[in-house]
């Protein structure tokens, strides 16, 4: 590709974030939410791209809104860069011009954002895998340039996996994200960094709290980002997806059976040694030598199904699923896939409650029956491979 090609794209890329920006701006002001929680809201995107500042405040001035006015001026209050403050200026006087009106309101809380001081970390998430292990960095730029870099595999299964510590050059950084990581598979995108350092502290705890080690390098990282702070949702969807629109959404739950078909879900299976004793007896039921009927035979197959959803998936084991099933759902909606990203959520928040004996999680119901499907497919030397994919649900 041209650099010129590759020019467009970078202004595409920049045009839409700047657009989205605005959009959840617009969106925040029409459901009156005060102007400081507005800051709070897009100072994350800001932090991790300074550049977009300007841009993003130019486009503010055409909000003609007094909630455009006090935003504006909450983010003069809070920034130091000269250009930045410039461009604010300018956005109030055309406000004015307009005929907006406002008073102004001192803020007493303490600055959220500086764009200009160095140390606003840069985050970047991973696909999980189906033992709940992913990929989590934090990169906070240093003063004399670059950045140190937190490198960590977490788990929630485990906590910390794998803990090191670089320092890189910004150009370093993206090709050791782009080049060393980044897959089809299990892709990795950008993340606040203080959310990443969220997650980071949630591994730590868990290690702690289970009797495993730390690495040894752990205490460095915590010195490091211990004033890395994050005051927004966990999971981090819902800055982008509230719950009860999903929680909802009878269709995207049903859709949610589809994830199977698509990268990292594809790959995701229980552990074989714990639907072993359901795929026995499931072998058992179809070499049974009484004579059923298919209705017969396929109510037998339902009742095994549910004893094993049922005891596979206590609460703890739902919730465990739910936060994986979120946490994916952002990789989802940062990659451009909005309505995957939508189905995940709303096949998280249907697993805060029981089962439906009538109609299962969709997402957990296709989970156990390729898994039990699979075990037998390995042990049966791939016979009857079709009709085994068959009672996969398809929607």
């Amino acid at each position: 590709m041209s650099a010129r090609g590759k020019d467009s794209e970078a202004d595409a890329t920049v045009t839409k974030k700047i657009r989205e920006i605005l959009h959840e701006v617009e969106v925040a002001q029409a459901g009156d939410v005060k102007p400081q929680e507005i800051l709070q809201r897009i100072s994350s995107y800001l932090q991790q791209e300074a550049s977009l500042a300007i841009p993003v405040i130019d486009g503010l001035a055409k909000l003609s809104t007094s909630q455009t006015a006090l935003l504006l001026e909450e983010m003069a209050a809070m920034l130091q860069d000269k250009r930045v403050l410039k461009a604010i200026k300018k956005a109030l006087y055309r406000l004015r011009q307009r005929g907006v009106e406002w008073e102004k309101k001192a803020s007493p809380e303490k600055p959220i954002l500086r764009l200009s001081q160095p140390g606003a970390p840069q985050g970047y998430v991973g696909a999980m895998d189906s033992q709940g292990s992913r990929v989590v960095i934090i990169a906070r730029p240093r003063a004399h340039g670059g950045a140190r870099v937190y490198f960590s595999i977490v788990s929630d299964l485990d906590g910390i996996q794998r803990l090191e510590i670089y320092d890189m050059t910004k150009k370093g950084l993206k090709e050791f994200v782009e080049e060393s990581l980044v897959s089809v598979e299990f892709p990795v995108v950008e993340a606040p960094g203080g959310y990443c350092a969220q997650v980071l502290t949630e591994a730590a705890e868990f290690s702690k709290s289970h009797g495993k080690p730390l690495p040894l390098r752990y205490e460095d990282a915590e010195k490091g980002l211990n004033d890395v702070r994050w005051d927004g949702p966990v999971p981090l969807i819902y800055r982008h997806i509230q719950e009860e629109a999903a929680k909802d959404n009878s269709r995207l739950l049903k859709e949610s059976a589809a994830l199977h078909r698509i990268a990292p879900f594809s790959s995701w299976f229980l552990n074989p040694e714990a639907v072993r004793k359901y795929a026995e007896a499931i072998k058992e039921a179809e070499a049974s030598h009484i004579v059923l009927t298919p209705q017969q035979k396929d109510a037998r197959l339902n009742s095994l199904y549910k004893e094993a959803l049922h005891e596979l998936f206590p609460e703890a084991q739902r919730l465990l699923w739910k936060r994986r099933l979120e946490e994916m759902a952002y990789i989802l909606w940062k990659m451009g896939k909005k309505r995957e990203a939508g189905m995940a959520v709303s096949a998280a928040v249907d697993l805060k409650t029981p089962f439906s004996a009538i109609e299962p999680n969709p997402f957990v119901w296709n989970l156990l029956l390729k898994s039990l499907y699979a075990l037998l497919e390995r042990e049966r030397g791939g016979k009857e491979k079709d009709e085994e994919s068959s009672r996969i649900i398809t929607v």
